[in-house]
């Protein structure tokens, strides 16, 4: 089970960043054929997620998540102020596993894998793991 951490720089606080392609080079590397593959981040105010990467879509998706939020008294206790950060996370999600067939990463036309940073500028960690079949 060929595993790697690749690290992703953000350079804002709210970012949408395209990894497919760096998902898809470590395929390349390991030689993966048919599997899945699964890209996790192991932090809790950035998520991974699907979906277009296009102009104006990252800031279409950060905007719709930041609106999903309410406006209540957050008890966090180390930094009520980055709470909702904490929320969107958790509502994208810390994984997401795609298919593999022939070296390939199994997404639709317009799909790619997606990190979401809430709470940057960071530096990440996101691991990838290929479970072959």
């Amino acid at each position: 089970m060929p595993t790697t951490t690749i690290t992703i720089s953000t350079k804002h606080d709210k970012q949408v960043i395209d990894i497919t392609q760096r998902v898809q080079q470590y395929l390349l590397q390991i030689g993966a054929s048919d599997g899945l593959c699964n890209v996790f981040v192991a932090h809790t105010t950035a998520g991974i997620t699907t979906g277009e990467a296009i102009e104006g879509t990252d800031e279409d998706l950060m905007e719709t998540l930041e609106k999903m939020i309410p406006a209540i008294r957050f008890r966090h206790a180390h930094d009520p102020s980055h709470a909702p950060d904490h929320m969107i996370s958790s509502i994208i999600g810390a994984s997401l596993t795609v298919p593999v067939r022939g070296g390939k990463l199994l997404l639709g036309t317009w799909q790619r894998i997606l990190f979401v940073e809430c709470n940057g500028p960071r530096n990440r960690e996101v691991g990838i793991t290929v479970l072959r079949d």
